[in-house]
């Protein structure tokens, strides 16, 4: 067989892009057929302080004061995540094997650990709220982009453009001693929780629940999420 007829049928990938999110994602791809693979993607985000995260610290720097409302959120949040992708796709070009232009069908699910501080002042006093708990995601969608084989071991994955869509479910918890707040203050706390309802899109709803004991918060939102403009690197075997 020639050179540039050899089907590596295996590939094991790193996502480099995503490092500057401080995730680290690996995906192994596999040759059913001539032109078409599956593949099957693991992520995660180790707990980290959000505004540590490069981007986010970088947007932070460009866009918000240190005063800002948001700035003073992602500075008193962290995050854990771990996400799973599984796609079929369907590669064109002459060539055997995961290479050239495809097009990807894939299903993703996100597991997210948040733990946030929510400060809420009284004429009388600040209270000082730890949330935390899970926001998970399940939803699906298409993405489009390039794959090449460098040499005979050395793949390159170019994501071009992809996004995904689904519902995400938000369950969240402050336990802490509130038994010394009037029936008007936890109301008052409960819509300064829901406030966020505004800024949410589509039919997201969140709803915060306030007791002596403490807050809960549960909600619904979109889950959509947008794969593009990276690359992965890889060892074909």
């Amino acid at each position: 067989m020639a050179q540039d007829e050899v089907f590596r049928k295996n590939i094991i990938k790193i996502n480099l892009t995503s490092l500057a999110l401080d995730n680290y994602s690996f995906s192994y791809e596999r040759s059913l057929t001539r032109k078409i693979t599956l593949v099957a993607g693991y992520s995660f985000i180790p707990k980290t302080n959000t505004s540590s995260i490069f981007l986010v610290e970088k947007a932070m720097d460009r866009l918000l004061e240190e005063d800002d409302d948001l700035s003073d959120y992602l500075n008193r949040s962290t995050i854990a995540n771990k996400s799973y992708t599984g796609e079929i796709r369907f590669y064109t070009g002459k060539k055997p094997g995961a290479r050239g232009f495809y097009l990807s069908l894939y299903g993703r699910y996100m597991n997210l650990d948040a733990t946030y501080t929510h400060e809420y002042e009284t004429d009388s006093r600040t209270y000082m709220i730890p949330i935390d708990g899970k926001i998970k995601g399940l939803g699906g969608g298409l993405m489009i982009g390039s794959q090449w084989l460098i040499g005979k071991r050395v793949a390159f994955d170019w994501y071009i453009l992809g996004g995904h869509y689904g519902k995400m479910k938000l369950d969240l918890d402050g336990t802490t001693d509130l038994s010394d707040m009037t029936p008007q203050e936890r109301r008052e706390l409960a819509d300064d929780i829901e406030s966020i309802n505004d800024d949410l899109p589509g039919d997201s709803k969140v709803d915060a629940t306030v007791t002596d004991q403490g807050v809960t918060v549960k909600g619904n939102a979109p889950f959509i999420g947008i794969r593009g403009l990276g690359f992965s690197l890889g060892i074909a075997f």
